[in-house]
């Protein structure tokens, strides 16, 4: 109840703002975020890209930056330009959509799949001055093709505008594969969800639902919020948050109160997977009721851009349990770890499980983005460089990228990923860095590194070609905890290998009209998995594999 109060009290506060509208796009539109990318290493925008997703305003915003300076792209840039522009202008060019698409009946002709010059084809578009409304279908299949192991989905989602400032959006998708990926312990980059049992054994099923209800004015937004968020530079997979992992509701809080400062905020509500046998009890009839340990995590993030093009982002984050409501998580800008410390009495076993996080992002040399990340878990600066001593919890990621080298639609990563051992870990469950038990962090989790090499090519508009080498090793993530729940002190980096893996691969993708994709991949693997946990029994040893998609909407 607090927690709707406070929410209540933020959104009466700043009813006196100038407003603007936000709907958050989901990060797997990869397709704007890597034009958005290519304009920003051009320098024709600046972008923070330590934070995702982006809000549809804020795309729309920089499309049409990028459109008043469309003589710095190619001829293909240009089309995608244009392409974009037909899917943003419902926020863009709303009050000529009000007119054009206003009717005192819903069913009317243009309704339904309809599209012009200016917009694109949507299956359901009204638009008012007081109410817009956007509905469209997702559909599609992904088909290992070498394997005859599938994943298919269907749903729909639902963007709208309320009046001014106020939106609510809503997406469903149903999966269903009939060999399980979405193991919490699998090293997964697909989206995941939790199993629900099913009749058919040899079917996995779940279920996701994403959306969220936001007020915005003119130099931020809040909401309540079901969804994944990336925080970190990356163009393989974040390591502060990754955005892997089921949604998660949360209250959000984004403000840009000047132009050199970001401040980006989130509560989150998890699930432990703990039981809490206190609570859970029998019924009546016989029945079991469990309950599980309450978790939530607390999290922050302030940018700052000294000048143009350089990001400097430092924030914190803490996952706490057993505790209903603690007000002090919610001050957005707060150092958590000092709220915990002096809260459990300085003691491991009765506190909460703090992080703390750096992100560089330079895009100053035209088309080379360089940026950096570093997670810590734990760190004592006393013993840093002592092998004995050292409690060198944390991750890092270098990486530089370049699109569009040159106008010549050639682009290029090479992304380097390293966690320490115990990083991403905790040895209290109802405490660790997870959701569901999926990692919120790096997909490998601790001691393990992954390089990455990417070539990518579009040679015409909507059409993408990209190789890639990836090298993957993993040494031991068992070591046990000691009596302080933090770990053991000078644990060597990968002192064994227990995960091996290099893979060699060729994507190409293509755009048919807006959020209808169809793709190929050929990928050759060799895969040395001695757990034999981190990965399903098909994907190990020597293999090829070549794989089909389809898909409208994400």
């Amino acid at each position: 109840m607090k927690t709707k109060l406070y929410l209540i009290l933020f959104l009466i506060g700043f009813s006196f703002q100038n407003q603007a509208q936000s709907i958050y796009q989901h990060t797997s539109k990869h397709t704007i975020y890597d034009f958005l990318n290519e304009a920003s290493t051009q320098k024709i925008i600046d972008i923070n890209s330590a934070i995702q997703p982006y809000t549809r305003s804020f795309i729309a915003d920089k499309l049409l930056e990028i459109n008043g300076k469309k003589e710095g792209l190619n001829k293909r840039q240009q089309k995608e330009l244009e392409f974009f522009l037909k899917d943003f202008n419902k926020e863009i060019k709303r009050k000529e959509f009000n007119e054009e698409y206003n009717s005192q009946k819903f069913f009317s002709k243009k309704t339904w799949f309809h599209r012009n010059e200016n917009k694109r084809l949507d299956a359901i578009f009204y638009s008012s001055n007081k109410f817009q409304v956007t509905v469209n279908p997702i559909v599609g299949i992904d088909f290992l093709v070498s394997d005859k192991i599938y994943r298919r989905y269907y749903g729909g989602e639902i963007n709208s505008y309320l009046g001014k400032g106020f939106t609510a959006y809503f997406s469903f998708r149903d999966v269903s594969e009939n060999e399980e990926l979405i193991d919490p312990n699998y090293f997964n980059t697909i989206s995941v969800g939790v199993n629900r049992p099913n009749r058919e054994k040899s079917v996995t099923d779940f279920s996701e639902v994403r959306g969220g209800i936001t007020y915005s004015w003119k130099w931020g937004t809040v909401g309540l919020i079901q969804d994944q968020f990336q925080w970190g530079n990356s163009y393989q997979n974040s390591n502060i948050f990754s955005g892997n992992f089921p949604a998660i509701p949360h209250l959000k809080l984004q403000v840009k109160p000047v132009k050199w400062l970001e401040f980006n905020y989130i509560h989150g509500w998890l699930n432990s997977n703990v039981i809490d046998s206190t609570r859970t009890y029998t019924t009546a009839n016989g029945s079991t009721r469990n309950i599980y340990r309450r978790k939530a995590i607390a999290a922050n993030m302030f940018t700052v851009k000294p000048i143009k093009g350089l990001h400097l982002s430092f924030g914190n984050s803490t996952i706490y349990s057993d505790s209903a409501f603690n007000p002090a998580y919610l001050i957005p800008f707060f150092f958590y770890r000092s709220v915990d410390h002096a809260q459990s009495n300085q003691s491991n076993t009765a506190g909460q499980n703090g992080q703390l996080f750096m992100d560089v992002s330079s895009r100053n040399i035209p088309y080379v983005h360089l940026y950096g990340t570093i997670f810590i878990d734990e760190l004592k600066f006393s013993t840093v460089f002592d092998k004995e001593k050292q409690r060198n919890q944390l991750g890092f990621k270098i990486g530089v990228a370049s699109y569009n080298i040159a106008k010549t639609n050639l682009g290029i990563v090479v992304e380097y990923t390293r966690s320490n051992p115990y990083a991403y870990q905790h040895g209290l469950e109802s405490t660790t860095f997870a959701n569901n038990g999926y990692n919120l962090g790096h997909y490998l989790r601790s001691n393990a590194e992954e390089f990455l090499l990417e070539l990518n090519y579009k040679p015409i508009s909507k059409l993408k070609c990209k190789l890639h080498f990836l090298s993957i090793r993993k040494g031991r993530d068992n070591y046990g905890y000691s009596q302080g729940f933090g770990g053991f002190s000078g644990i060597p980096f990968m002192e064994t290998v227990r995960y091996r893996q290099k893979e060699f691969g060729l994507t190409i993708q293509y755009e048919i009209l807006h959020d209808i994709h169809a793709k190929g991949s050929l990928i050759f693997s060799n895969i040395t998995d001695e757990t034999e946990s981190y990965t399903p029994e098909f994907q190990r040893g020597k293999n090829t594999f070549a794989s089909l998609s389809l898909n409208w909407g994400f």
